[in-house]
């Protein structure tokens, strides 16, 4: 089993084995990430990339609340990990986030009083 650094290196380039292992994992959800990511107008490989990359530049401690806790909870965190994510993107799917027509801040230029805007 790798490291959840490694995994998630892996996924931020598109080397991740998870658009294979969700077919075997969760063949119900592969179908929504396949047309989800036809949507955004990605391979399914760049698409995972795009969602992890998103994640690990914007979301704030309560997603990560919620991803340590799946991770907790399972014998392949790596795993675990993009499938939160993967769910959570898919789960929110709406117009705005189209890759052309939506931009986020960055956690690093948020400023005070103004809340984050979620990225999944």
């Amino acid at each position: 089993m790798m490291l959840l650094g490694k995994v998630i290196k892996l996924a931020m380039t598109a080397q991740s084995d998870f658009p294979e292992d969700v077919f075997i994992r969760e063949p119900e959800f592969a179908p929504l990430l396949q047309t989800e990511a036809a949507r955004a107008g990605m391979d399914l490989p760049r698409f995972v990339a795009d969602t992890v990359s998103r994640f690990m530049a914007y979301e704030d401690g309560e997603s990560w609340t919620t991803v340590v806790g799946n991770i907790q909870r399972t014998d392949d965190p790596g795993y675990a990990f993009i499938s939160t994510i993967m769910h959570a993107r898919v789960d929110h799917h709406c117009e705005q986030h189209e890759p052309h027509d939506h931009h986020h801040r960055r956690r690093d230029e948020e400023r005070p009083g103004i809340p984050s805007v979620s990225t999944s």
